[in-house]
């Protein structure tokens, strides 16, 4: 999937052509019209169209609304209106997302702490293990037997595997999942700009458990104690990627099949 990537940037820069009228937000509540002044694939110079608050300063991060693509930036720089921004990550809306319900623990991480890499977690019934049963010196039966309790060695590995690492620990959770982040609601208080630790199981065969980190970069208190959170996705393993954008695609299809048949 990686040779579709430079295509995909291409078509992104397109949302942000010079002159282009575009909003620009802190948070989801106030937005400011803005007009493109240069773009590429690293950095947006804007300039805002209205009055905006002195507040927004270097190091601020800043939504940039574009056609059908959000533009999530850190502000460079700022003189008076223009703005000077580092693009941190994009997304397409639909793409690679899907709205689903597995497995997931969320828990904030210190700015101090080391964060560690990202990995992903397999059951075994994926091992390759060649099951034919032999020609000869075997009964049948005593193969069949062999075959089944290799079977739930298997099944028990792979349970405790995945609770070791605190992944059946974590609870069923609507989510918003994509190739680079999560929308999740949790009851786990964050701010914007905290780094989290995300916990997922997803519910393929076998169980794929992924362990990755996350940039708070959204808030909405849902009152109850209980926060969603838009996470996106840092220092993620392209591997792990991969695995994500595949399970998101083969989610898609299902539920596509499935309001089909309703019809």
């Amino acid at each position: 999937m990686h040779f579709c990537r430079p295509l995909l940037e291409e078509v992104l820069l397109l949302d942000l052509n010079v002159g282009v009228q575009v909003f620009f937000r802190l948070s989801d509540v106030t937005r400011y019209s803005a007009t493109i002044i240069t773009a590429n694939e690293n950095t947006i110079v804007i300039r805002a169209n209205e009055d905006i608050p002195s507040k927004i300063a270097k190091g601020d991060q800043l939504v940039i609304a574009a056609s059908e693509t959000d533009f999530y930036t850190e502000v460079i720089s700022r003189d008076d209106s223009m703005m000077s921004l580092k693009r941190l990550w994009s997304d397409r809306r639909g793409y690679f997302r899907v709205d689903d319900v597995f497995p997931v623990a969320c828990k904030k991480v210190m700015a101090e702490t080391s964060i560690k890499k990202s990995k992903m977690i397999s059951g075994y019934a994926d091992q390759s293990v060649d099951l034919t049963m032999p020609e000869e010196f075997v009964h049948p039966q005593l193969w069949k037997m062999l075959h089944d309790i290799n079977a739930k060695l298997n099944l028990v590995l792979e349970r405790l595997n995945l609770q070791g690492e605190g992944f059946l620990q974590a609870e069923d959770r609507k989510v918003n999942l994509s190739a680079t982040g999560l929308k999740v609601t949790t009851d786990e208080k964050a701010d914007m700009g905290d780094n989290v630790e995300i916990k997922m199981l997803l519910p393929t065969y076998p169980p794929t458990g992924i362990l990755a980190h996350g940039r708070v970069v959204r808030v909405e208190d849902k009152g109850n104690g209980e926060y969603e959170l838009s996470l996106h996705f840092v220092d993620m393993d392209e591997t792990i990627r991969d695995e994500i954008i595949q399970y998101a695609l083969n989610r898609q299809r299902e539920i596509i099949r499935m309001q089909r048949q309703q019809e």
